[in-house]
């Protein structure tokens, strides 16, 4: 299945009832499927927060592939790249009640593979969570 959406949180929401249709269809259970659907509701949430800095024009293309062996999602957009280190992401401190940080850390520990390039002035990424 492939969308796309506008860099909003109502957008946003779209991708997750496609997501959760998608994999309920498939017949994945419903705690695998929460955290499918979290991990990619914080990747979308990331890009338009970051990528797009909240401007609601920027379009994400989302790309969503259920097998009896795995979720893929693989996302693309025109966006400003993040400047980040995939394997320096950690929790952050509890004691430090941090507001944000924590997308992509539930994102690589929710998710199988995570992936990230910039390519032609495209940013993508690439999630794969294994049954």
């Amino acid at each position: 299945m492939q969308i796309t959406i506008q860099s909003t949180y109502e957008s946003v929401r779209s991708a997750d009832e496609a997501l959760r249709a998608l994999l309920s269809q498939a017949g994945v259970s419903e705690s695998l499927s929460a955290a499918c659907e979290l991990a990619v509701h914080e990747l979308l949430t990331n890009l338009v927060d970051h990528a797009y800095t909240g401007d609601p024009t920027g379009k994400v293309e989302v790309e969503m592939t259920v097998t009896e062996q795995s979720l893929r999602v693989q996302t693309r957009d025109t966006g400003i790249p993040p400047n980040l280190d995939l394997y320096n992401i950690s929790m952050p401190n509890p004691e430090d009640l941090a507001e944000g940080g924590y997308g992509l850390a539930i994102i690589l520990t929710l998710m199988d593979e995570v992936s990230y390039q910039t390519q032609n002035g495209q940013n993508l990424w690439h999630l794969v969570k294994k049954f």
